[in-house]
């Protein structure tokens, strides 16, 4: 079973409706998934975190995982907001991608920033900045088949 399957088997096994934390785990071969929910209905899902771990990206070189972020960043043009590179920390070997141009709003500007790091961690979160304060992460609303399109994206790129 592929881990886009996995995946979608543990999520029918969640309680449904539901806005209480509740966590998807699934393993598949090279890959490790978790999600934390804080939100699940029968159309969508509502997550504050979203992480593919990939045995294939552990000892990574930063080229290997800039390629990786390039790849993310052609893949993932369904979300609210395009994602493109945006810093590279040679030291920590991180690649961090941002929403370009995030979203604007009377209550401030949200976004998703998503890191490919060594160890083969890819991990997306939704954030939001209000001018004054400092950014706070934020749950990102996806319905059930995007959450399974970012899963296989996600393990396809690694």
């Amino acid at each position: 079973m592929s881990i886009h399957q996995t995946v979608q088997t543990e999520l029918n096994r969640l309680i449904c409706p539901s806005t209480d934390p509740q966590q998807i785990t699934a393993a598949d071969g090279p890959h490790e998934f978790v999600c934390d929910l804080v939100g699940l209905d029968s159309l969508g899902c509502a997550f504050t975190r979203f992480e593919l771990r990939h045995a294939k990206l552990t000892n990574a070189t930063l080229e290997q995982l800039k390629k990786t972020a390039e790849q993310l960043s052609t893949r993932l043009t369904y979300l609210l907001e395009a994602i493109r590179p945006v810093e590279i920390d040679a030291d920590a070997c991180v690649v961090q991608l941002r929403s370009v141009p995030p979203h604007k709003s009377d209550t401030g500007t949200s976004y998703y920033e998503l890191h490919v790091a060594r160890g083969g961690r890819l991990t997306l979160v939704r954030y939001q900045a209000t001018p004054g304060q400092s950014r706070v992460a934020i749950p990102a609303q996806v319905t059930r088949e995007v959450l399974g399109r970012l899963v296989q994206d996600f393990a396809a790129v690694a």
